[in-house]
């Protein structure tokens, strides 16, 4: 019986040791990953800003002129770059507000290098432990407008981009710092709110980020934030058969943005033929549109999906490959010490009825 105990007692070490054993390699992997920021940035916020935010936010009469200011520290003994871009806010495949891709929809009231100079990136070195003050030329547009414009500022370590992008290749893990400075300015704050307007264009069949995925043009015709925004959608096909449902939440877009929503088809491929999409997109204020859009997908998109469509289910290394390995071995020794112990006395049962 102490025999037994012992083999019992082994087995569960075993496995206990196997799941902590994965626990401790996840979590110090975690914290191998955790770097501190090696900059910070802060805005200097005008006099007339708006009170309790943390960025520009102030009210401008037309061709109005003033400096905006950003205050850039390296938190790292080495002397470093930054790279510091101005953008209009823009409206990104996941429906989500984005400062890092311009908008220039022709319906805005001025276009980025008509109020910002310099109108691009800009580069600027900053000492370790020093902190150094960067300033853009800001106009106003020239004529009066409704509603608010929408910018900011992003501020990176110089070359991140390119960097993250090779790690990315090399590893699949990316440690990428940037900040965003937001920048909303206005003619007049408006007390009525006027109902948004949102229109919705093609869906198209292909790819993003090699998944396949629809791809569902829109537009915010409006010169103000449409928020809290969520799409419910249903493909069908010719057959009205119910190929895939959809569902988005927690939607921002931009002011006068034209934008793809992506669709993501969770690894499903389309076969050719008609297809319909269908739904309803509601958003804060209790604002309601509803969109039917029939498509084609045509051989060649079915031909290039499947060619190009890349298998993201987890990659394993050795180490995982290991691991999974002891955890069978644990588990095929204790239902063998449960067979011998079943065994053992079902024999001695069967010998006592005898």
């Amino acid at each position: 019986m102490m025999k037994l105990q012992r083999k019992w007692a082994l087995v569960l070490a075993l496995v206990c040791f196997t799941i902590l054993g994965l626990g401790v390699s996840v979590t110090a992997q975690a914290a191998s990953n955790g770097t501190p920021a090696s900059f910070t940035v802060a805005p200097e916020l005008p006099t007339d800003n708006a009170k309790r935010v943390d960025y520009f936010d102030f009210k401008v009469t037309p061709g109005q002129k003033r400096v905006l200011v950003l205050s850039v520290t390296n938190n790292g003994q080495k002397t470093n770059t930054f790279d510091i871009t101005p953008r209009i806010a823009s409206t990104n495949t996941n429906g989500i507000l984005d400062y890092g891709t311009n908008n220039t929809n022709a319906q805005l009231p001025a276009q980025l290098k008509q109020i910002m100079t310099p109108a691009r990136t800009k580069s600027v070195k900053v000492l370790g432990k020093h902190t150094v003050k960067v300033p853009f030329k800001f106009t106003a547009p020239a004529k009066r407008f409704s509603g608010v414009m929408l910018g900011g500022f992003t501020i990176a370590e110089h070359g991140a981009n390119r960097r993250s992008q090779a790690k990315h290749k090399a590893t699949g893990v990316v440690a990428h710092v940037q900040y965003v400075i937001g920048l909303e300015f206005y003619n007049q704050r408006s007390r009525t709110v006027t109902a948004p307007v949102v229109k919705f264009r093609q869906a198209h069949y292909g790819l993003a980020q090699a998944r396949p995925t629809l791809r569902l043009g829109m537009a915010n015709q409006t010169r103000g934030l449409v928020g809290q925004g969520k799409l419910r959608a249903k493909l069908t096909n010719s057959q009205q058969k119910v190929v895939k449902q959809f569902t988005k939440e927690q939607m921002t877009f931009a002011p006068q943005s034209n934008f793809n929503l992506n669709l993501d088809l969770e690894n499903k491929q389309l076969a050719a033929g008609t297809y319909t999409l269908a739904g309803t997109l509601t958003a804060k204020g209790g604002y309601s549109w509803r969109f039917q859009k029939q498509f084609t997908v045509t051989n060649a998109q079915v031909a290039n999906v499947k060619k190009h469509a890349a298998n993201f289910g987890p990659q394993k290394t050795w180490k995982d490959y290991l691991m999974d390995a002891i955890v069978v071995l644990a588990v095929l020794v204790l239902l063998y010490e449960l067979y011998k112990w079943l065994r053992k006395h079902l024999g001695k049962n069967q010998a006592n009825q005898a």
